[in-house]
C-alpha cells in the first residue's frame, strides 16, 4: 500500500513538473515571439529602405533626363535607362566670384594679370548675345546614379537588373509604381509612388497574430494624427482585420483615391496627393 502511495506521489509529481514545463515554454514563447518578429519586420524592412533609396535616384534622374520631365511605370525602360542611358549636368565654365587682379603664375614664375568674371561675361556676350556661363556634361547614368560619396557605383550589372525585385520574393514580385499628375491653382507637376506592401515580404505565416498586431498600432497611430474621413472612421469602428477582409473595400486619398486593402500597408516613398516624392513614407 505504501509503495503504491509513493508511485502516485511520483506520477504526480512528473505530472507538476510537465504542468509547469509547459507553462514556462508558453510564457517564453509569447515574450520570444514578438521580439522575433521585431528583429525580423527591422531587417526585412531595411533591405526594402535600402532598395527603394536607389529607386529614387533612377527614378529621378529618369524623369531629369526625359524631354517631358515626366516619370515611368515601365520597369523595362527605367532598368535600359540605368544600364545604358545619359545623363547631364549643367555646370559653371567660370568662377562668377573671379573679380580678377594680379595673381602669380607658377609656371612663369612671374605675376599675370586675370580677367574678372565681369570682363569674361562682356567679352562673351559680345561674341554672342545668348551666351550664358555653363556648359553641359554628359555622362553614362550608371556612372553617376548609384554612386557612393567616393563615386564608386554601388551596384553590379545584375543588382541594376533586379531593382524592380522587392527582397524575400524570388525576384517574382516587382515594387509597384504608379504617377499622377499633382495640381494646385496654376502649379502643376508629376508625381510618382514607389510601393512595396508588406504581405510581400514579411513572413506572415509564422508571424500571423503579431503581423495583425502591428497593422493594427499603426492604423491607430495614422487615425489619431490624420483628420480621419468617413472610411478610416469606419475602419476603426469595423476593426482592421475585418476591414481589409471586406469584399467592399475603403479608399483613401481625395485627388488620387487609393484602396486600403492588405497591399496598402508598406514601404512607400513618394506620394500622390502631394508634391513630396523625395519623402520615404514608412508603413504606408
Amino acid at each position: 500500500m505504501k509503495n503504491s502511495r509513493s508511485i502516485v506521489l511520483l506520477l504526480a509529481t512528473f505530472v507538476m513538473v510537465g504542468v509547469v514545463a509547459v507553462l514556462i515554454w508558453m510564457i517564453v514563447g509569447q515574450v520570444a515571439t514578438p521580439i522575433q518578429f521585431e528583429k525580423h519586420f527591422e531587417e526585412r524592412s531595411n533591405e526594402v529602405i535600402e532598395k527603394e533609396q536607389h529607386i529614387i535616384k533612377l527614378v529621378q534622374a529618369y524623369r531629369d533626363n526625359n524631354p517631358k520631365k515626366e516619370f515611368t511605370t515601365n520597369w523595362d525602360e527605367l532598368i535600359d535607362f540605368a544600364l545604358n542611358g545619359d545623363v547631364q549636368f549643367r555646370s559653371q565654365i567660370y568662377d562668377e566670384y573671379n573679380l580678377g587682379g594680379m595673381v602669380w603664375d607658377e609656371a612663369k614664375q612671374d605675376s599675370v594679370y586675370m580677367e574678372s568674371f565681369a570682363e569674361i561675361r562682356e567679352r562673351e556676350l559680345k561674341k554672342d548675345k545668348n551666351w550664358k556661363n555653363e556648359r553641359i556634361v554628359t555622362v553614362p547614368a550608371r556612372d553617376t546614379i548609384f554612386n557612393d560619396v567616393l563615386g564608386n557605383c554601388r551596384l553590379t550589372e545584375e543588382d541594376i537588373r533586379n531593382l524592380r525585385y522587392i527582397p524575400y520574393t524570388d525576384n517574382t514580385i516587382e515594387f509597384q509604381l504608379d504617377t499622377a499628375t499633382y495640381e494646385a491653382g496654376a502649379y502643376k507637376t508629376h508625381l510618382i509612388r514607389c510601393h512595396a506592401p508588406y504581405v510581400t515580404f514579411i513572413d506572415t505565416k509564422t508571424y500571423n497574430q503579431e503581423f495583425w498586431n502591428m497593422l493594427n498600432d499603426q492604423f491607430e497611430l495614422f487615425v489619431n494624427h490624420q483628420e480621419a474621413n468617413e472610411d478610416m472612421k469606419k475602419m476603426k469602428a469595423d476593426g482592421i482585420k475585418a476591414s481589409i477582409e471586406k469584399d467592399e473595400k475603403y479608399m483613401i486619398g481625395n485627388s488620387h483615391p487609393i484602396p486600403m486593402d492588405i497591399e496598402f500597408f508598406g514601404i512607400s516613398f513618394g506620394s500622390l496627393e502631394e508634391p513630396t516624392n523625395e519623402a520615404m513614407n514608412i508603413g504606408w
